[in-house]
């Protein structure tokens, strides 16, 4: 080793006493040295977790309810991209939105028999935002109409409604609030914290969910299909479940599971 690597190394001898610590890791909104840069989206972060590795020129993508097209914009490095909507692009304003690409397959559905679509073709499913208002019924009809029209491998993504993991964030609301966690601890910011926390609670008040026993369709409803239950009815139509939760989102559940 040469002088010069070998003064690097010397250089760390009376350097950060006691260890180097950045910050925890586990906690989500941990203080660090990246101050206001410090905090991310928790749609960025599942764009990072659920596409970005995913998705490139030799993807064929299927996308659930992509109304006006926020998660398709993210997918239009695939060289093609289906999207199925309960509503016509032209009132989601879908093809103003994304600019009219030429990748991008739009068709509006009136069942959830997916007969549109070709069978053993899709490498890649997504959909954020649109199962938690479709019933479970629903959502098995998907999974399982839509099983032959992946090819093997396929890595699928699906946000659901879970009113446990609901309840849970509401319950954890002050050690995941970022009103009331950015503020520092000492005692001169107390009338900020305290005014940021009230604005926060006043804007965002939540009420537990309760068990989900009606299961009739209103509009914009959320239907209760639980991570356990997916996940089990994803493997009875004859998938692999890699990850229950992807835990990018505090609030819902973002399944990966897998064609096999």
């Amino acid at each position: 080793m040469n002088n010069k690597l070998l003064d690097e190394l010397r250089f760390f001898k009376d350097l950060w006493k006691d260890g180097y610590y950045e910050g925890d890791p586990l906690n989500p909104l941990t203080k660090s040295s990246y101050g206001r840069w410090n905090y991310m989206s928790v749609l960025h972060a599942t764009y990072l977790r659920c596409i970005k590795p995913y998705v490139n020129s030799e993807t064929i993508a299927l996308e659930i309810g992509p109304g006006k097209g926020a998660w398709t914009k993210a997918l239009l490095p695939s060289k093609e991209i289906w999207v199925l909507d309960a509503l016509s692009a032209e009132h989601n304003c879908f093809f103003e939105y994304l600019n009219n690409p030429n990748n991008v397959k739009y068709y509006q559905i009136s069942d959830f028999s997916c007969n549109i679509l070709p069978d053993n073709y899709f490498t890649y499913m997504f959909s954020y935002g649109c199962l938690c208002h479709v019933s479970f019924q629903g959502i098995t009809e998907y999974a399982i109409n839509i099983y032959d029209k992946m090819k093997k491998g396929s890595n699928c993504f699906w946000m659901i409604a879970d009113y446990d993991k609901y309840n849970s964030a509401i319950i954890k609301d002050k050690y995941i609030n970022i009103w009331k966690n950015i503020i520092p601890p000492q005692n001169k910011y107390a009338p900020l914290k305290y005014l940021l926390s009230l604005a926060s609670a006043l804007k965002y008040k939540k009420e537990l969910l309760k068990e989900d026993i009606d299961n009739n369709p209103k509009p914009g409803r959320w239907y209760n299909a639980g991570i356990k239950r997916t996940c089990d009815m994803l493997q009875n139509a004859g998938y692999e479940i890699v990850d229950q939760d992807v835990e990018t989102n505090y609030r819902d559940p973002i399944i990966h599971f897998k064609k096999v």
